[in-house]
């Protein structure tokens, strides 16, 4: 790695010299312009624009994290709430299925019911009618 130093005669040696990382002394030697590289990058400082750069984009990447974290928070409260409103309606769709199945039953009984009255009934009637007939017979 090298660095460009002002020189000590621009006459002879142009306005700067190129000289090696190990050659440079801060006490003797003047970097030259801007585009020095003072080390390798890892080593490098960063710039004060590099620094406010950097600081400006982990902002704006928090401010998007948290609009994001705010956009998880409210979907998990709409999925409560859609869960909600699920198990009220699957505890109604419970309660209306029982209904139907006790008016089920309860239609049964009442058909069974009738059934067994029209059997009473027509086993009276069959009943009635032989007793009324051999009365009819004895008449003469």
């Amino acid at each position: 790695m090298t660095f460009k130093i002002v020189s000590t005669d621009p006459a002879s040696q142009g306005p700067f010299v190129v000289i090696n990382k190990s050659d440079f002394n801060p006490d003797v030697h003047e970097l030259y312009g801007d585009d020095n590289d003072l080390g390798a990058p890892a080593e490098r400082a960063p710039t004060m624009a590099e620094l406010l750069a950097t600081r400006d984009q982990l902002l704006e990447r928090e401010r998007e994290l948290a609009k994001h974290q705010e956009r998880i928070a409210e979907q998990a409260r709409e999925n409560e709430a859609a869960a909600d409103r699920v198990a009220e309606q699957s505890r109604v769709n419970d309660v209306e299925a029982q209904r139907l199945r006790d008016e089920a039953v309860n239609l049964q009984l009442a058909k069974d019911a009738a059934a067994a009255a029209t059997q009473t009934q027509a086993a009276s009637a069959t009943a009635t009618a032989a007793a009324e007939k051999p009365a009819k017979a004895a008449k003469p």
